[in-house]
């Protein structure tokens, strides 16, 4: 109903505009107006489509295309994505041509995409986060929130959750975005802590574990939280991480400090494709309890910010020993997602996340009890069409999962209780 009155507002506008003989620079005026009540509309409907899918429970998904890089431009190669509107792109896939010459038939074949939202090479940082801070919120006010980024290597999914200091990310800018907010509610206190996870060939790693335990990169002995992390669930469905090392913060400066001191800690390498490839997948979660002065009950939110580690063909991106094992255990993490993703829209009554640390740590966000968003970041370049088309049609399945999202309000008398609980599992288990 909003959406038809916004459209009826639109044609009243439009139709109020002058009408006859308009001199060009009438025109362009015009032109302009009918521009931006476009953009406005579609502001709007984009707006109104992603609150309808929140309250689904559906898992969002975003598309970001990133721009050609200037090796791509040297070398001869083109664009096969084109963004329809804020909504759609399509996929101009190239045909096989014929042995014996061209084929009589088109050159490409279309392949149309529709998501929650598609940016195009042109979108700013601040563009992307500004329909991202609504999930955020939501972490604010006791859900379990994961955004995570997906696609090939080299297709921009760090630059989108971490970006650089001159065009800061998804994660920096939420933490600016967490403590405006914190800071601007009057009647409430609150508490902050945060963990970082890196999944490296199968073994997780605890970041914020103390810097004398770190063993040399590319080495898997003595990995800090090797044997010492365990992934479990809460009684709500929720993922815990026990005995992961936590950091208690308190300002925006001290949350960020301990975001970029993880990110250095990621195993990176050099190739074909990418100049520093991630060759992990990387896990921020931060833990935050918004309490009411007046009523006492406290709201527990979790935002988690995963940078998986791209798909690779390894032909294409020429590793070979150790950056080989490193590309395998990728691939073989990002296919046990995918299965899990494929059980989950077929409806099958077992979903395999025991298969994968990846998957069991992303149980309560595919499926589970969270809000979550994705980014399938993707290639524009010819050269790299099929694995495009790959990615999003991964993205497309995994659109149509549907969480079952719960709000975590307690009062402080049942938060004393589980913490003590958790508090004498833990003295049980030292003995």
């Amino acid at each position: 109903q909003q959406q038809q009155q916004q459209q009826q507002l639109f044609m009243h506008r439009s139709a109020s505009l002058p009408a006859g003989h308009i001199d060009p620079s009438g025109l362009q005026t015009r032109v302009r107006e009918l521009e931006e009540l476009y953009r406005e509309e579609t502001e709007k409907r984009k707006k109104y489509h992603n609150i309808i899918q929140d309250m689904k429970g559906a898992v969002r998904v975003f598309c970001r295309v990133r721009p050609l890089i200037a090796a791509e431009t040297a070398r001869g190669d083109y664009e096969v994505t084109r963004r329809l509107d804020c909504f759609s792109l399509e996929l101009q896939m190239p045909k096989e041509r014929e042995s014996h010459g061209l084929s009589a038939g088109p050159k490409y074949q279309i392949l149309p995409f529709s998501f929650d939202a598609v940016f195009g090479a042109d979108a700013k940082q601040e563009d992307v986060f500004r329909d991202v801070q609504d999930v955020i919120q939501s972490a604010i006010d006791g859900y379990n929130v994961t955004i995570f980024a997906y696609g090939q290597t080299g297709a921009g999914k760090t630059h989108t959750m971490y970006g650089s200091t001159d065009e800061p990310g998804i994660a920096p800018r939420t933490l600016d975005h967490l403590f405006e907010t914190l800071d601007g509610m009057s009647g409430y206190t609150y508490t902050m802590r945060c963990y970082m996870l890196e999944l490296y060939q199968d073994t997780l790693i605890d970041v914020f574990a103390a810097p004398q335990a770190l063993s040399p990169r590319g080495s898997l002995t003595g990995l800090p939280g090797k044997e010492t992390i365990k992934i479990n669930k809460d009684s709500k469905g929720i993922v815990v991480v026990d005995g992961v090392t936590e950091r208690w913060v308190s300002t925006k400066e001290e949350l960020a400090r301990a975001m970029e001191e993880g990110i250095k800690q990621r195993h990176i390498t050099e190739t074909k494709m990418n100049v520093e490839s991630s060759r992990s997948h990387l896990l921020f979660t931060i833990l935050v309890e918004v309490t009411n002065i007046e009523t006492q009950r406290t709201n527990s939110g979790k935002l988690t910010l995963v940078d998986l580690a791209g798909s690779e063909r390894t032909k294409k991106s020429g590793v070979q020993g150790g950056a080989m094992e490193e590309a395998k255990a990728i691939n073989k993490s990002l296919s046990a997602l995918g299965d899990v993703i494929s059980s989950l829209t077929q409806k099958e009554k077992h979903i395999p996340y025991r298969n994968h640390k990846l998957t069991q740590l992303l149980s309560d966000s595919l499926g589970g009890a969270a809000k979550t968003l994705m980014f399938v970041n993707v290639s524009p370049a010819a050269s790299n069409a099929e694995e495009t088309a790959s990615s999003l049609q991964y993205a497309a399945r995994a659109k149509q999962i549907k969480n079952k999202v719960s709000r975590n309000d307690e009062s402080q008398e049942l938060i004393a209780l589980r913490q003590e609980n958790i508090r004498l599992q833990r003295m049980v288990g030292e003995r």
